[in-house]
C-alpha cells in the first residue's frame, strides 16, 4: 500500500510518530495498520538521514566497545564467529574491534548488524523516548548495514511489530501475510524496493525478507513491543497471589478439588471486569523507568538565574486532568493543584525554559523549588549546554 512522498523536515532528524509516518496521520496507523497490516511509504531522500548518518556509524564502531549479541555479522543467515572479527585479550572483559578483519567481511558480503542503537546515537533516543511516550511500547531500534547482494536473514517473521526506516542506500524486501501452519505463503503480498527515505511496516508474524543490491545500504528496524495477553495475565496472576499460593488438592477428596477450582473462578471474576484492561495499562505505565539521563554537575547542583531549561522526561503520557498524583517509575507523587499548568507545560512541550516555566502565576523562587524537587525525583532534568 503505497502512499505519496512529502517534503522532508530541514534537520532530517525526525523526533515524533507523526514526522516519521507522514504523509499519513497517526490517527490511521494506530486505527487502520498497526497491528493488522502492512504498509509502505515512500518518502523524499534525507528524510532519515540525520538519525544515523555513515559518520556518526564510524564513531560508534571506533569508540565504543561492543561485543556480541549487540555488535553482529552475518551472511547468508548464518552468524560469523566473533572471533573472526572482534579481539579478545585476556586481561579485558570487553573486545575491541578489528577493523581490518571486520571491513573484509562486509566487502565479502556479511551484513553489519548493531543492536540497542537507541542507546547510543543520540538522535535515535530522542525519536525513542517520543514514540515510547505516544505508543506506551517498550521500543528498541537495531540497525543493518549491508554492501553486496547476499541477505543476512532468510525469510523470517518476528515476535514484535517493525518500522523500517531506509536511512541510506536501496535494499528489496519482499512482505508475506501470517500462516497458520508455520510456513511462509508462496507469493508475498508485496514486492518492492526500499529507497533512500523510504519506510515500511510489517507486523507482528507476517514473514518477510530483505535482500541487498550490491551497493551500501544502511536502514534502522524500530521494534515495537506492545503487552500481551501473557503479560495481562502474569499481572492478574500477581493479583490473586494469596489464592494461587495454595496447594494443589492433589490427594484431596472430589469435593475438595471441585472447592478449589470454585475458589480460583471466583477470584477470577472478582477481578475480571470491563475496567481490567485500563486497570494493567494504568499497572505497567506507572512502573516503567526511564533510560538513564545525566546533566552533570546542574543535577547535583541545580543552576543559579534563569538561563537554564529543563527536559520531561517521565516515560509515558500522564493524564494531567484526573488530579495531582502522578504515579511514575514506580513511585508516586502528590504535588498541590498550583503546579499541575506548570506539569502540564513540561509534558505538552519537552523542554522549558525556567523564564517559561515562571510564566505559570508561581513565584520565581517556587518555581525554582519545584523544578528542584522534579530534578531530585528524576522526572526531568536539566539540559546540558542550554544558555538561553
Amino acid at each position: 500500500m503505497g502512499m505519496a512522498p512529502t517534503a522532508i523536515t530541514s534537520n532530517a532528524r525526525p523526533e515524533t510518530l507523526a514526522e516519521i509516518l507522514e504523509p499519513i496521520s497517526t490517527e490511521e496507523f494506530l486505527h487502520r495498520y498497526l497491528g493488522k497490516e502492512y504498509f509502505y511509504c515512500p518518502g523524499q531522500p534525507g528524510k532519515f538521514a540525520g538519525l544515523l548518518p555513515w559518520a556518526d556509524l564510524n564513531q560508534i564502531l571506533e569508540h565504543h566497545r561492543l561485543d556480541v549479541p549487540q555488535l553482529r555479522l552475518v551472511r547468508d543467515g548464518k552468524p560469523i564467529p566473533a572471533k573472526a572479527f572482534l579481539q579478545y585479550r585476556s586481561n579485558r572483559r570487553v573486545p575491541r574491534v578489528r577493523s581490518a578483519e571486520l571491513t573484509r567481511h562486509l566487502k565479502e558480503g556479511a551484513t553489519l548488524i548493531v543492536d540497542a542503537m537507541d542507546e547510543l546515537q543520540p538522535p535515535i533516543t530522542d525519536l525513542v523516548d517520543n514514540l515510547e511516550r505516544q505508543l506506551s511500547n517498550r521500543i528498541q531500534v537495531n540497525m543493518y548495514a549491508g554492501w553486496r547482494s547476499s541477505p543476512g536473514f532468510d525469510l523470517h517473521w518476528d515476535g514484535h511489530d517493525v518500522l523500517i526506516l531506509q536511512v541510506s542506500g536501496r535494499k528489496l524486501w519482499k512482505v508475506y501475510d501470517k500462516s497458520e501452519d508455520e510456513r511462509p505463503p508462496s507469493t508475498p503480498l508485496w514486492e518492492g524496493t526500499l529507497n533512500d527515505g523510504d519506510l515500511l511496516y510489517v507486523p507482528r508474524g507476517w514473514w518477510h525478507v530483505a535482500i541487498p543490491l550490491d551497493e551500501p545500504t544502511l536502514h534502522l528496524t524500530v521494534g515495537l513491543h506492545p503487552p500481551t495477553g501473557a503479560d495481562l495475565m502474569s499481572w492478574l496472576t500477581e493479583r490473586l497471589g494469596p489464592v494461587l499460593a495454595q496447594d494443589l488438592p492433589r490427594f484431596g477428596t472430589p469435593d475438595e478439588k471441585r472447592a478449589y477450582v470454585d475458589r480460583i473462578r471466583d477470584a477470577m471474576a472478582a477481578h475480571w471486569n470491563g475496567q481490567l484492561l485500563d486497570e494493567y495499562f494504568a499497572y505497567a505505565d506507572a512502573r516503567v523507568q526511564t533510560r538513564p539521563h545525566f546533566s552533570l554537575p546542574w543535577t547535583t547542583t541545580t543552576p543559579d538565574g534563569v538561563d537554564w531549561s529543563v527536559k520531561w522526561i517521565v516515560p509515558r503520557q500522564i493524564d494531567l486532568d484526573s488530579g495531582v498524583t502522578i504515579s511514575a517509575k514506580g513511585k508516586q507523587w502528590i504535588f498541590a493543584a498550583a503546579a499541575v499548568p506548570l506539569l502540564r507545560m513540561l509534558q505538552a512541550k519537552g523542554t522549558c525554559s525556567i523564564r517559561e516555566l515562571q510564566r505559570c502565576d508561581l513565584s520565581p523562587q517556587v518555581v525554582r523549588s519545584f523544578v528542584g524537587e522534579l530534578i531530585e525525583g528524576g522526572l526531568v532534568t536539566v539540559v546540558p549546554n542550554v544558555l538561553l
